[in-house]
């Protein structure tokens, strides 16, 4: 799918990633320790550093997902959008959907649930912060995993190198 279309239905994750990552925490603690955690503007420049660094942390997790879902180390890499200012994972071997389902999910559960569940137990509102903005950057890759839903498992798909999602090579 296009960058667009997947950043449409990233929108509308948010509201999903939201209630998945603060919901809990909201009902448990409040908004006290959420509200408690917003950085002043002083911090701002901290704060988008931190979130940089997550977002490739994020892709770094993507690389490790195509590894585990059984690429060979020399055809998965990082890269870097100059138009879209975005780093990204890929990955030119094909894998089974499976694998890519569970490679394009892998920062949304590590980097976005993991740390909402956490947060959550501990009543840390700094945590449950950054676990939603883990969760929201994963929106795209929900978006990429929702196009190939009725893909079989065991059908090979390839990363497509210019778009969001793969290519269906057997199905």
């Amino acid at each position: 799918m296009s960058v667009g279309r997947a950043n449409l239905i990233a929108l509308f994750w948010l509201p999903i990633a939201a209630l998945l990552a603060l919901g809990p925490f909201l009902l448990r603690w409040g908004a006290e320790p959420l509200a408690a955690a917003i950085p002043p503007p002083s911090r701002l420049p901290l704060v988008l550093a931190l979130l940089l660094a997550s977002v490739l942390l994020h892709e770094l997790v993507h690389l490790a997902g195509f590894l585990l879902a059984g690429a060979p180390r020399g055809t998965v890499h990082l890269g870097f959008n100059r138009r879209t200012l975005t780093p990204f994972a890929c990955c030119g071997e094909p894998v089974t959907a499976r694998g890519y389902r569970a490679t394009a999910l892998l920062p949304a559960i590590v980097l976005g649930l993991g740390p909402a569940l956490a947060a959550t137990a501990g009543g840390w509102g700094a945590l449950g912060l950054w676990s939603w903005a883990m969760l929201a950057v994963a929106g795209g890759d929900v978006a990429a995993v929702w196009a190939i839903r009725r893909v079989p498992a065991s059908a090979l798909v390839q990363d497509h190198p210019a778009r969001v999602g793969c290519r269906i090579l057997q199905g």
